[in-house]
């Protein structure tokens, strides 16, 4: 029994083999874009946190691979622990520009020519200076004026000698990767460096490496693809340059196009997850019992109807459904899932937790919860009323029927409501469901045994799911 959904697996023969979001058509017409574009630039595939970002640019390498293009995907990440993403750059193309060069004793040349000058950039030497002195190593009270005057202009000289070598190295750096990358008719051949994780980098890592990009490796047949998260690394800006500062102009500054990553088919996604998660082996074993046979649709029909409302991210998506898992599959064979009220109240567990537990807890009348459902989207009910009747005549009829009395005036409101003819049709039919659903669970076969639901719910907190 599967308890987790694995990591999307990106076959380098065929990129697009396990793509069950519809991105080859988007990730192909990328790719026709890159292979036309001049160089050097910087291109930002941008979209909030858990929307499928990673999947995304490693079909796009793999793609770009077998359109034989040189593409290298790496997490910024995984590099952050570099004093210098220089380095990092260094270290993540250097087999793969010493494969380009292989054969060709000139372009093998320069590019140890620009290994070496990368080298010397990354040198510290006035800082450490500055360090020393700024550490109490030397005390300035007790320096005479000739003494001060001494090393100021010892200081000057080594900072205006360390700048020009500084100079002198960025400009070996560029013309020899410039050199390394031109090809027979004497253009540059592309190479795609593909950055993912950007935004989970440490702020002053995320911004020198935007900073390299721009000013050290803007150079002819760089083709740079970074994805973020915009809305985060602004953030991240914010907290290194101050909260005044306009982050967002500052990050145009380093991408020349922006790319918004277009929205996952949420329901292929949720359908996928059914499969991994082995939902229909698990519900046809339930199918012997008739009241049992649309558990599975009504359960996944209102998952996808609370997931859409809420604009859950695809990561967000995959972590609640992990958790659906587990209360279902830990439900008796002949017990009934209340499919509606069971993906209703995960959902309320994780965003609205004060209200959630008020009501599983037995104190609350249901009424705090019905608006809670209601708030999600105030269009929940036209698009699909019989999954928020019954969700709201659940939430109702488990009142109902374990606390005797503690429904406070939610089952009234809608028996008055059918009736009230200055209401509208959709409102009275609504109300009129609502009624004749909440007095279904009545009686012994049909009540909802809303303390067994929450032992299996409740049951989640004895599990850790990591992100």
């Amino acid at each position: 029994m599967e308890f987790k959904s694995n990591k999307i697996i990106i076959d380098p023969n065929d990129p697009f083999k396990n793509d069950k979001l519809g991105r080859k058509p988007h990730v192909e017409n990328f790719t026709t874009l890159l292979k036309n574009i001049s160089s050097p630039i910087v291109l930002s595939v941008n979209a909030p946190w858990g929307q499928g970002k990673t999947t995304f640019l490693e079909m796009l390498e793999g793609n770009l691979q077998i359109n034989n293009c040189s593409a290298i995907y790496f997490s910024a990440w995984e590099t952050d622990f570099v004093n210098d993403p220089l380095q990092a750059f260094l270290g993540e193309v250097n087999k793969k520009i010493e494969s380009l060069v292989e054969g060709d004793k000139e372009k093998s040349k320069a590019w140890v020519k620009a290994k070496s000058a990368g080298a010397q950039i990354l040198k510290k030497g006035l800082p450490v200076l500055v360090k020393l002195a700024t550490a109490g190593i030397i005390d300035a009270g007790k320096i005479t004026e000739a003494e001060a005057a001494k090393f100021t202009e010892g200081l000057s000289k080594d900072f205006l000698d360390d700048y020009t070598k500084s100079k002198e190295a960025i400009t070996s750096f560029k013309e020899n990767v410039s050199k390394a990358l031109k090809n027979e008719d004497g253009g540059a051949s592309q190479l795609f460096i593909i950055i993912d994780e950007l935004d989970r980098c440490r702020p002053t890592y995320a911004i020198e490496l935007l900073e390299r990009i721009k000013h050290l490796l803007d150079i002819e047949g760089l083709v740079f693809v970074i994805a973020m998260d915009k809305l985060q690394l602004s953030h991240s800006v914010k907290g290194v340059y101050g909260a005044g500062f306009e982050a967002m102009g500052y990050l145009r500054r380093f991408i020349d196009i922006e790319y918004i990553l277009p929205e996952s088919d949420l329901d292929a996604f949720i359908e996928q997850l059914y499969k991994v998660f082995e939902f229909d082996i698990f519900f046809q074993k339930r199918t012997q019992y008739q009241a049992f046979r649309y558990e599975k649709d009504y359960l996944k029909n209102t998952f996808k109807l609370l997931a859409k409302a809420k604009k859950l991210s695809l990561r967000e998506v995959e972590q609640l459904f992990a958790k659906v898992n587990l209360v279902v599959k830990s439900t008796a064979e002949n017990v009934y899932l209340y499919p509606d009220l069971l993906a209703f109240l995960i959902v309320a567990k994780e965003y609205y937790y004060e209200s959630y537990s008020g009501y599983i807890n037995g104190g609350d009348t249901p009424e705090k919860l019905i608006q809670v459902l209601h708030s999600i989207t105030p269009s929940l009910k036209s698009i699909d009323s019989r999954a928020c009747a019954v969700i709201e005549s659940s939430l109702i009829g488990a009142k109902n029927d374990e606390y005797q009395g503690n429904i406070g005036g939610a089952l009234k409101y809608h028996e008055d409501m059918s009736s009230d003819e200055s209401a509208s049709t959709d409102e009275q039919n609504y109300s009129h469901d609502v009624v004749q659903i909440t007095k279904s669970f009545d009686g012994f076969r049909n009540s909802i045994d809303l303390e067994s639901l929450k032992q299996r719910i409740e049951m989640l907190e004895s599990f850790k799911f990591n992100s």
